[in-house]
């Protein structure tokens, strides 16, 4: 007689491997929040699970590659114990769900974004069951210890050359803004310090809903939150974000001195022929605007090269522009073609080792911009937000770091995650600060960053 049919009874466990941006990291909370409310375990590890959910990305070539390598895997983690199933969702699918369906027949079920009741069915559980709780956190992801990402929009109503986004998730749509203070309040009593604000572009945010920018009241509602120290502004839009409204923006009370502003590219042909709706000199201004009203900040932008057209005069207008902005932290990427945009349509291709060649030497200028700012905090005592404890080392952000894809902090010693924590800067690289603890004696100390904030550098 079979002695676990109490284990044959249970709920499966799922694992969900996300890959891509923070919006696709909202969609896996969201949909392990689904599933654990309808009795689901979620596990981390895939040697616990028993259901695997692959949540791919789109966006560019290589994430594309990536995605159909972790499905494959987690096909080959399937046929290695029977009984076990493997789904997959977000951009990709959404987009390519018919062809992937039809290229891995071994998958389990193809879900587009937000198909949440179909997924639900798929997996076991009862959609209806679900239906109307409002007890499911469908705006926020975890970030780590004490921050929280906050999805205040999705899609995107823009049509920007070289973007398959708009294709993948749709027209803008922002969240109603009282749902997202409650949203804010809660996470802020479970904890959170730091919101990262993110939607596949933020300074839009309430155009569709209010019909005008309402990212300004939004963060000044959510200033007011108690526990709340850091608002972070993820995925700015420079053409929709004018002087007049970064210098608003720059005086909301806990913005930390942040702001994610990707130029893509500084040659105004080459905008143009992006479709961006905007110029050098405009971007350049609102960069100032946002600057002259918190000096200590640091704009992170993202540009992207070799896209059709660009010729060595598009280039050096590029990088002038960002050897005269110095921007704090900065992204590059090589331009893939995305099916179904304007860029894919367009000759005059850029070979690849000219593209490559171009984005050596962009990230070599940045790595130097990098390290000269970093050099000028030592010996200066910022905040901290940690996020995790390695032997006598604590890992920890900045005001000026998002997390994965800003610089990290190292402080000596251990200090409790999730907390602001005042340190002082002991050494600097290009992409990481060594510091020590302000108050050695480990005293506790959550700070607001309006209080602390960087010091003021050079431009």
């Amino acid at each position: 007689m079979k002695r676990h049919c109490a284990a044959d009874l249970r709920f499966p466990r799922v694992m969900i491997q996300t890959l891509g941006c923070a919006k696709n990291a909202v969609d896996s909370e969201t949909l392990a929040g689904l599933l654990k409310q309808g009795g689901f375990e979620y596990v981390s590890r895939d040697a616990d699970a028993d259901i695997v959910v692959v949540n791919t990305c789109g966006f560019i070539d290589d994430a594309k590659v990536e995605s159909i390598q972790v499905i494959l895997e987690a096909i080959r983690w399937k046929q290695a114990r029977k009984g076990r199933r493997v789904y997959a969702m977000g951009c990709l699918t959404q987009r390519d769900g018919p062809e992937i369906k039809e290229e891995i027949p071994e998958l389990d079920g193809v879900f587009g974004i937000g198909e949440w009741s179909s997924m639900l069915a798929a997996l076991g559980a009862n959609p209806l069951s679900l239906a109307g709780s409002g007890n499911v956190t469908l705006y926020s992801g975890k970030a780590g210890p004490g921050s929280a990402y906050l999805r205040i929009s999705d899609g995107c109503s823009h049509a920007c050359a070289f973007c398959a986004i708009p294709q993948m998730r749709g027209l803008y749509r922002s969240e109603p803004m009282e749902k997202l203070i409650e949203e804010a309040r809660l996470l802020a009593r479970t904890g959170v310090r730091e919101l990262l604000i993110i939607g596949q572009e933020t300074t839009s945010y309430g155009v569709d809903l209010y019909r005008k920018r309402m990212l300004v009241d939004l963060c000044n509602r959510l200033s007011d939150i108690n526990g709340i120290e850091w608002i972070r502004i993820l995925y700015a839009h420079p053409p929709s974000a004018p002087p007049k409204f970064m210098s608003e923006l720059a005086r909301v009370p806990k913005l930390a001195p942040y702001i994610d502003f990707p130029i893509e590219h500084a040659s105004d042909k080459m905008l143009k022929l992006m479709n961006r709706k905007t110029s050098a000199s405009k971007m350049q201004d609102s960069i100032a605007a946002f600057r002259d009203n918190r000096n200590d900040v640091c704009v992170r932008t993202t540009v992207l090269v070799g896209f059709p057209g660009e010729d060595e005069t598009d280039f050096e207008d590029l990088y002038e522009f960002m050897e005269k902005v110095k921007f704090e932290r900065a992204g590059v990427f090589t331009y893939s073609p995305q099916s179904g945009t304007t860029g894919a349509e367009l000759r005059d291709h850029v070979e690849e080792g000219v593209a490559l060649d171009r984005l050596d030497r962009l990230m070599k200028l940045q790595k130097s911009i990098c390290l000269e700012r970093n050099k000028e905090l030592v010996g200066a005592v910022i905040p901290v937000i940690v996020e995790r404890n390695v032997r006598d080392i604590s890992w920890g952000r900045s005001e000026w770091d998002a997390p994965d894809i800003d610089a990290l902090v190292r402080v000596r010693g251990q200090l409790a995650p999730g907390l602001i924590h005042q340190v002082k800067v002991t050494g600097a690289a290009a992409y990481q600060l060594d510091a020590v603890p302000e108050h050695p004696d480990g005293t506790e100390r959550s700070i607001a960053c309006e209080a602390f904030a960087l010091p003021v550098l050079r431009h």
